[in-house]
């Protein structure tokens, strides 16, 4: 789902860029949104299980760009299971379920290009196609890394502790983990847009001035995200409003609440639960070859931590 509404309106510091300006440097790729990305050609295949490599060979297409541009990537693959997306996951398996038997249906009743955008919705990327494309990885030498749980906590930690120069996502989500630099929008000639946290704050649609990143953070949180719902008519513009104003998330529900706002009761407890989720996931550390929180856990935390991962979790395949 990713933060809704939230790249349009950081569209004033997007900035153009082609990958040819990332000579030299190390990318981490969201492996499965070029994924699905790819499987839109082949949808009614993976639905089938009917053999394609289309999919592939639309990733290594882009693996090939980077590297012909001097570009090393890292592939980045979503692992286990996250119990903080449940919910999300439960509601997304539920979609993509009904959208295959409306696809069926179609196409039972002559009607291909129905079915074909039904197909599209249902197409699942499995473990058993990402397992297909690190066959590919490994024999041409790419180098990826499994996350323990979710890709996107992993870039960031490869980006923040520099062992990549930027990340390849479409997912806004990488700009509430903090993500330094963020490529957006790469097309097939390795063309796309930048971000920069560090330009927050010259951004023009919503102001940011006086902003701090624990605040641009509880933002996106209060607004929807995959890791807790929003309240009842909480936009992006709105939460950015109430953040700004009260500063914390706590100060922003409680005025909400003496508002007469309908705050269910475990909604603060969640919140909190979002915002650890986001600052201390469990990923891969390829440089200790450990399993380790994305950014230390405060001292005096003695809450059950098993929401940002269960650890000990099933060994996966990592190679970087």
């Amino acid at each position: 789902m990713g933060i809704q509404g939230l790249l349009p309106l950081l569209k004033s510091i997007m900035l153009p860029i082609h990958i040819k300006d990332l000579e030299g440097c190390c990318v981490a790729v969201d492996t499965y949104s070029w994924l699905h990305k790819g499987a839109v050609s082949c949808s009614r295949e993976l639905c089938k299980g009917i053999p394609t490599s289309k999919h592939i060979n639309y990733c290594m297409h882009r693996v090939n760009l980077l590297r012909h541009y001097g570009v090393k990537p890292v592939m980045v693959f979503d692992g286990g299971f996250l119990p903080m997306k449940g919910e999300q996951e439960t509601k997304r398996a539920r979609s993509r379920k009904e959208s295959l038997s409306r696809a069926i249906e179609h196409e039972a009743n002559g009607n291909q290009t129905a079915a074909y955008e039904c197909y599209q919705k249902a197409v699942d990327i499995s473990p058993s196609v990402a397992y297909d494309l690190i066959q590919v990885l490994k024999k041409e030498s790419v180098r990826y890394v499994v996350a323990p749980y979710e890709a996107d906590a992993e870039m960031t930690l490869l980006a923040v502790s520099k062992q990549v120069d930027a990340v390849i996502t479409e997912d806004s989500d990488l700009i509430a983990f903090g993500c330094p630099r963020i490529i957006y929008k790469m097309d097939k000639y390795g063309q796309g847009v930048e971000f920069q946290f560090s330009m927050l704050r010259q951004n023009k649609e919503l102001n940011f001035t006086g902003f701090t990143k624990q605040m641009v953070l509880e933002m996106c949180i209060l607004s929807g995200c995959d890791y807790l719902q929003s309240l009842p008519g909480m936009g992006l513009k709105r939460a950015h409003a109430l953040i700004k104003k009260f500063r914390s998330y706590d100060k922003v529900i409680k005025h909400l609440k003496y508002n007469t706002v309908a705050v269910p009761p475990l909604y603060e407890e969640s919140f909190k639960k979002a915002i650890m989720t986001f600052l201390h996931q469990r990923v891969y550390d390829p440089v200790s070859e450990a399993l380790v929180h994305l950014s230390d856990i405060p001292d005096g935390t003695d809450e059950d931590l098993e929401f940002l991962g269960p650890y000990p979790f099933k060994s996966l395949h990592i190679s970087f």
